[in-house]
């Protein structure tokens, strides 16, 4: 077996124990950097603005779906009551 044989072999037999470590790192770091992101976010939008930007967020992705309006329609099976709507 040549040297250069017996290198890649060892590095292969190494990459083969820290591969499974490296990876539950990695998503340890995208979980903890989702998180940050989430927390950037909900910080950069004023509290009375939250609801208008959600509102806001929902209608663009309902048009880009092809939806112009949304319209309600009660569950099948499930009769309306006498709410005010």
């Amino acid at each position: 077996m040549s040297l250069k044989d017996d290198v890649v072999l060892r590095i292969e037999k190494i990459a083969g124990k820290v591969t499974p470590y490296l990876e539950e790192s990695w998503r340890d770091v995208r979980a903890k950097l989702d998180d940050l992101n989430r927390s950037l976010a909900d910080q950069a939008i004023p509290g009375e603005r939250r609801a208008q930007v959600s509102e806001l967020s929902l209608r663009s992705k309902a048009e880009q779906a092809g939806h112009k309006r949304g319209v309600v329609r009660p569950f099948p099976g499930v009769k309306k009551t006498g709410s005010s709507r």
